[in-house]
């Protein structure tokens, strides 16, 4: 991926095994912010961090900016995209939405799962898949109003594939109350993105505090949830329209399924088999009822003639 195309957090991520002890920190006082203290000055970024104005310039220098105004002002655009909602993405949608719309639609989504794919190290990925395929820890998930549709994908493969998965959303107990059970042997997969939900980053800080694994998924200017995620998974949102596009992350959850078929193997084809062995009389038939085909009539029972 293009320098350009890459977030402030993209840039720390990729040099984060060439930093310096002190370079680290002020690294994680931009994280824990949401990178707002970023837009600090230097004095005071380096004062909060406890290094040197020099160490906080020189890690502007290492993710590519020219100078601190340079990493200032990415950061403002930065979180500009982070509050638009389909309201202020209205007008810009307007000249998207003139011409072959198909076509325009077709290179937009494209281009945002490359975008997304490049933007996304082997290594973070392994990592999600390996978590979620940890048969002694219980998954959870969860999402937002729109990215719940992800979540619960995600949620009814791997079901199928592996014992101890749970979808929180609010029904008979609300998504607080879901998280009684977590703990140390859980894995909490959330999906949030722009304009983040302060429940679910409410539900996520709780689950954390119990000890439970965070998996986030988000856009490329990162829910706040990301400050304490164990590993986050970032995805274009880019779309023809004022909506956020969820093609990305649909995309994203398909390739996470396909890493556990070999992870789980014989675990997931034996449960995958016992599920269909259940299903076997609710499937649709040609006749159009329901219940098990009908086999051979049996043969008419003869009564006993009496003399």
């Amino acid at each position: 991926m293009k320098l350009a195309d890459m977030t402030v957090a993209d840039r720390i991520r990729q040099i984060a095994a060439d930093m310096t002890p002190a370079e680290q920190k002020v690294s994680r006082i931009l994280f824990a912010s949401a990178m707002v203290a970023g837009l600090d000055t230097v004095a005071s970024l380096a004062e909060r961090a406890g290094v040197s104005g020099p160490t906080v310039i020189r890690l502007t220098a290492k993710l590519g900016f020219d100078s601190y105004l340079d990493f200032q002002r990415v950061l403002r655009d930065e979180m500009e995209e982070r509050r638009n909602s389909p309201l202020s993405l209205y007008p810009r949608s307007r000249e998207v939405l003139k011409g072959d719309l198909l076509a325009k639609s077709r290179d937009i989504f494209a281009a945002g799962m490359k975008q997304s794919f490049e933007r996304i190290s082997p290594g973070e990925y392994n990592a999600v898949v390996d978590a979620v395929c940890d048969l002694k820890k219980t998954i959870h998930l969860a999402g937002g109003r729109f990215s719940q549709l992800v979540a619960q994908m995600m949620y009814l493969h791997l079901y199928q594939m592996r014992p101890n998965v749970r979808m929180i959303q609010a029904g008979l107990q609300s998504r607080d109350d879901q998280l009684l059970d977590l703990g140390p042997k859980s894995v909490l997969m959330i999906f949030d993105f722009r304009r983040y939900q302060s429940d679910s980053v409410s539900l996520a800080k709780a689950a954390h505090r119990l000890g439970a694994q965070i998996l986030l998924v988000t856009d490329p200017w990162e829910s706040p949830i990301a400050e304490f995620a164990n590993h986050v998974l970032s995805v274009e949102v880019g779309s023809p329209s004022p909506y956020d596009s969820m093609v990305p992350a649909f995309a994203l959850a398909e390739a996470l399924i396909a890493g556990m078929v070999p992870r789980l193997g014989k675990e997931a084809l034996k449960r995958i088999e016992n599920l269909e062995a259940l299903r076997t009389g609710f499937e649709w038939r040609e006749d159009g009822k329901s219940g098990p085909p009908a086999g051979p009539r049996r043969a008419a029972r003869k009564t006993k003639k009496h003399n």
